[in-house]
């Protein structure tokens, strides 16, 4: 391949030198993630490491070993796509184990030439922004192997072109392949301590704008900074948050509606967010809980929500959580916030699919004579709980498992749950035969009222129903070990 053979003349050492070593660098003081992100931004997720994910440097991926593991088995290579699902999850891993901004500049869609209301992506800008120290970088540097690596995967000598570019001083590569869309142009390098990933055309030289004092980052724009400082006054202290996020609501819909046919706009009013210009969340831990603070500013009015206070945990509910394990307790309207969620998952889809969802569910309700207001959301209470216990294997920090409250009649609840269920089982079933194929998916039930999606031999999301609470967690076999432990703490039937 063309940049196999580029990379085996131009030396890998030499290459992540000439990324280190730019001529009239800018002197400055070292940047952190959210520096580098342009104010213009639509969404931005700013993290710091989780304090239970692995360290970058504990040795060979888990990912990667299980992606060789199941080549093994397989007996060959996966195709292209897969691996380079894999890729961006071991990318996004690796970053995780250092403050990083995860930065979504803009985005279009436009008409599929065969299907006027289906979209595909037009034009997309985003960067990945990691704070890296300076014994991480180098010749074993984790980001740049890994993206050699990815290179070789995915580019051929016929297709693809590399090219590397100074902006402001700092030097970046950039790769770009006729076989895909103009707007895939993928760069990479450093900006004094921080590794810049981008993909978009010209994205790498904004983010050096906003480095050089050229163009205004999130971090000095005055309503964030100041919903920042609020999170601090209201629970943390001088705590960091670990998660922040950062959403442009406003210019989200009005930068996406043209292209998506008004889904932007559709999504916020599901709930009840229509006339919502910003939002910002912060969360982080005091101890093992969780805390989570919503900025929202409305009509220049900024309003404030506290939805997990470490200061005001139920002690039956804290009794639920498992010594070790790090949490997190939800105080919210279950029944309107599950219904706007589900509503807003509809309202991002296009006519068709939405018209199909729509009517799927009705007729399943119909048919197993479920009403899921009445019969489920009506019934559950103001708490969620959510916690890390059993961990995942690869210590992913959003492998949780939840606990949603049932505030009256359980078994009302439990049996609506597992008419749906059916119902749900028996479209999918219908699905296969139509379209002949085999599914994405299937869903199943085990004999301890136990149900799960099965994504080919791998246990995903799994659920069950007790006389407390709707349980659901990363796998069946994480659930069965919680409820094993938790038993009549839970509500679990004997």
């Amino acid at each position: 391949m063309y940049i196999s053979r580029y990379l085996r003349v131009v030396p890998w050492a030499v290459l992540v030198a000439s990324l280190r070593l730019a001529t009239n660098c800018p002197a400055a003081p070292p940047h952190e993630p959210l520096d580098l992100a342009p104010n213009t931004s639509l969404l931005c997720w700013f993290g710091q490491p989780h304090p239970d994910a692995a360290s970058a440097d504990d040795g060979p991926s888990a990912l990667q070993t299980l992606l060789d593991l199941g080549t093994h088995i397989a007996g060959g290579a996966i195709d292209r796509n897969a691996q380079l699902g894999v890729r961006m999850a071991e990318m996004f891993n690796l970053a995780i184990s250092y403050p990083y901004a995860l930065v979504l500049i803009d985005a279009q869609a436009k008409p599929l030439e065969n299907d006027p209301n289906a979209r595909r992506i037009d034009k997309l800008r985003f960067a990945l922004i990691v704070d890296t120290p300076a014994d991480h970088r180098g010749p074993n540097d984790p980001f740049l192997k890994l993206i050699q690596k990815t290179v070789n995967e995915q580019t051929s000598s016929d297709a693809a072109h590399l090219s590397t570019h100074q902006h402001h001083g700092w030097t970046y590569q950039q790769l770009s392949d006729s076989r895909l869309p103009d707007w895939s142009v993928i760069g990479w390098g450093y900006i004094d301590n921080c590794f810049v990933l981008t993909v978009g055309a010209d994205v790498w030289p904004l983010i050096a704008d906003v480095a050089a004092g050229q163009a205004k980052p999130l971090s000095r724009d005055e309503w964030y900074a100041a919903a920042r400082r609020g999170h601090t006054e209201l629970i943390a202290g001088p705590r960091r948050p670990l998660v922040e996020i950062f959403v442009a609501a406003h210019e989200i819909q009005r930068r996406l509606d043209p292209f998506v046919a008004g889904r932007a706009s559709g999504f916020f009013g599901s709930w009840d967010a229509d006339k919502l210009q910003r939002a910002h969340w912060s969360l982080g831990f005091v101890g093992r809980a969780l805390y989570c603070v919503a900025h929202f500013q409305i009509g220049g009015d900024t309003c404030v929500r506290v939805y997990a206070d470490p200061r005001h945990q139920p002690e039956h509910l804290l009794a639920t959580v498992p010594s070790e394990a790090r949490y997190a307790i939800y105080k919210l309207p279950l029944n309107r916030f599950l219904r706007r969620f589900f509503a807003g998952l509809v309202a991002i889809q296009g006519p068709k699919a939405r018209a199909n969802i729509r009517r799927s569910w009705e007729e399943i309700q119909q048919r197993f004579e479920v009403d899921a207001d009445s019969d489920i959301l009506a019934n559950l209470g103001e708490y969620a709980v959510l916690h890390n216990f059993p961990q995942h294997p690869l210590r992913l920090p959003l492998a949780m498992t939840t606990l949603i409250e049932i505030r009256r009649q359980p078994e009302r609840v439990r049996s609506a749950i597992e008419r749906l269920c059916r119902g749900w089982q028996e479209v999918i079933d219908e699905a296969i035969v139509k379209s002949g194929r085999p599914p994405d998916f299937t869903l199943h039930r085990d004999s301890d009222g136990v149900w799960y999606l099965r994504f080919g031999l791998l246990d995903s999301l799994a659920w069950t129903t007790t006389d407390r609470f709707i349980i659901t967690s990363w796998s069946s076999q994480a659930l069965r070990q919680y409820l094993d432990q938790a038993g009549s703490l839970v509500g679990r039937q004997q």
